[in-house]
């Protein structure tokens, strides 16, 4: 029986303030450009985290001059009334100042014409685009230089699927002010607006409606004119949306009761299924099978919203991070024995909760086999800290190949949709591709070459029998006592030209394993490419020296149907080999 490898598990966060986008060309960074395609992320997931729960996509929309804008000007004429309420600043879009555009001030506007300008220091010729600054109510990092065409762009060129979040905390007031009291209805019309400038048709004229604030949110047709005239006459088409981030936890703006937020999804669902009735929406589930939301005492998250919402529901938007434990519950510090052996069995837990979440979906709906669960973000989650050494670091590195290895390997079972590492590109502590905002200045994280191993998979999946010692783990924060699990894990791919690939995880602390591999039908040739990641230790990072952790090449002669080869302790190794005859399993 064989399978195949599901590409979407392969994707990434990337954020709105992330700083790999350069304006001036309307691309990728030059030096970012060999970074993030050699990755080759296929699904890319947009604005991301607790910041979707206060972002407006219209705002990267902007507002196009009419005229050029010198120096010496105090005020600058907009082709269209800008909606933008509290904002005092904005940010020029295009080539004339650096890679981030540039930023000004003004006091106000009388119609189209913004007044009180300041802070230009270059001229911008008419036609520029103009973005607004941070909303009150916003951080005032927050920044428009990268919105949706980018990311559409970005996804285009990486041949990418895309997976949106939407907005459900918040929504404007009517001064323009960002809310958590906004209207329901305002925020479910801003998001079927977003599905009509993405995927509707121009001449399209049904309306949207007004909110509850009074605000009219035209037709169909209007938002989708806005994407032609931004240059993309076709329908971007995307399918994957889902409703708000964490919205059962405190710290999510807007975060509300299992009840509430399953009731406020389907309406959700209803507005934007009836703009494009092809799309997937997701609702927000807990990576806790049983667990209960901060504002609620009695009601179970993922029960209810599945019963209350399982009719509309395309998938459950999940963030397995296992383990993610205090300080108290692995002795001290996150550079423990007791903190890596939940490490790496981390895994084994996420696999346990999400079959249990898959019971608990077929307890409650009877379209269970028709609702997927999607990872929109993992990883491990050492939570009293913030140091990016213990974040970012091989143990993490491992922690993801472990977490989607298990993931494809169980995926009859789990019915995985897709899966976005946290995160692509910034210069927050959990980012692949470190950005330094100071600087200019990039590096790799282990993280980085776990992904760009496991997307080197060959597409047809073979079964994979290992036998190897086992051990067993105390409970650590969320992932719970557990015995037997494995330190050897595989998975074994061909594809249509003899290339056999043999993915290898060592989860062993200390210990090197030398094992006997067995071909099963397969006859390679002598020679055989082995890369692997591996360091001196799981807590081994690249923040002062970034070639501490990387990929390693070497080569592999005398293979044949059966060898021996010894991996690493802590290690992710690929072994690829090539056929010398027809061949068509692998069997470590």
């Amino acid at each position: 029986m064989t399978d195949t490898v599901n590409a979407l598990l392969f994707g990434h966060n990337v954020l709105f303030t992330n700083g790999m986008w350069d304006t001036r060309t309307t691309a990728l960074d030059v030096h970012a450009v060999p970074l993030v395609h050699n990755l080759a992320p296929w699904v890319l997931r947009f604005p991301g985290g607790s910041t979707a729960d206060l972002y407006f996509w219209e705002d990267a929309i902007g507002r196009k001059t009419t005229e050029t804008v010198s120096v010496e000007d105090t005020s600058i004429s907009l082709e269209s009334l800008p909606s933008w309420g509290t904002v005092t600043s904005g940010r020029f879009i295009d080539a004339a100042a650096g890679q981030f555009g540039e930023t000004f001030t003004f006091s106000g506007h009388s119609g189209t014409q913004l007044q009180g300008v300041s802070g230009v220091s270059v001229v911008h010729l008419a036609g520029s685009e103009i973005r607004p600054g941070p909303r009150q109510g916003q951080s005032e990092w927050f920044s428009h230089q990268y919105g949706i065409a980018e990311h559409m762009k970005l996804a285009a060129s990486l041949g990418a699927e895309v997976i949106l979040t939407v907005n459900y905390g918040s929504g404007l007031d009517r001064n323009g002010a960002v809310s958590t009291t906004a209207s329901l209805s305002q925020r479910v019309k801003r998001a079927a607006a977003w599905v009509a400038y993405l995927n509707g048709d121009p001449a399209d004229s049904r309306p949207l409606g007004s909110d509850d604030e009074g605000t009219d949110w035209q037709t169909v047709g209007y938002w989708a004119q806005q994407r032609v005239a931004r240059g993309h006459a076709t329908p971007y088409s995307v399918r994957y949306w889902e409703i708000g981030n964490d919205t059962f936890a405190r710290w999510e703006p807007g975060f509300t009761s299992a009840q509430q937020y399953a009731g406020d999804f389907l309406e959700f669902a209803a507005l934007m299924k009836t703009v494009d009735p092809t799309i997937s929406v997701g609702a927000v589930g807990m990576p806790d099978p049983h667990g209960r939301g901060n504002a609620d005492t009695v009601d179970e998250w993922n029960a209810t919203v599945i019963r209350t919402a399982g009719d509309s529901l395309d998938f459950l938007s999940l963030h397995p991070y296992y383990p993610a434990a205090n300080l108290a519950q692995t002795q001290g510090s996150y550079a423990t024995t007791t903190w890596f052996t939940a490490v790496m069995a981390g895994a084994q837990q996420a696999a346990k909760d999400l079959l249990e979440i898959r019971a608990v979906i077929a307890a409650h709906s009877s379209r269970a086999e028709q609702i997927s669960l999607a990872a929109t973000e993992y990883g491990m989650w050492p939570a009293e800290t913030t140091e990016a050494r213990d974040f970012s670091n091989l143990a993490r590195a491992l922690s993801d190949a472990d977490f989607l290895m298990t993931v494809q390997q169980r995926n009859s079972q789990l019915g995985m949709l897709l899966a976005t590492a946290w995160n692509l590109h910034g210069s927050n502590q959990t980012a692949a591709i470190h950005y330094d905002w100071s600087f200019g200045s990039r590096f790799i994280r282990p993280q980085y070459y776990a992904l760009q191993l496991l997307n080197e998979l060959a597409p047809q999946l073979h079964n994979a029998t290992v036998n190897a010692p086992t051990f067993d783990t105390p409970p650590v924060g969320n992932v719970a006592a557990a015995t037997s699990i494995p330190m050897l894990t595989a998975l074994a791919g061909t594809d249509g030209a003899g290339r056999l690939t043999l993915l290898v995880l060592n989860r062993a602390l200390t210990d090197s394993l030398t094992t006997t591999i067995r071909l099963v039908g397969y006859i390679p040739q002598s020679n055989a490419t082995v890369r692997t990641l591996t360091a001196d230790s799981l807590t081994a990072n690249n923040e002062t020296y970034p070639a501490t952790v990387r990929l390693t090449t070497s080569d592999l002669s005398s293979v044949a149907e059966t060898l021996s080869y010894t991996f690493p302790a802590h290690s992710l190794t690929l072994i690829e080999l090539q056929s010398a005859s027809t061949g068509t399993a692998a069997q470590p």
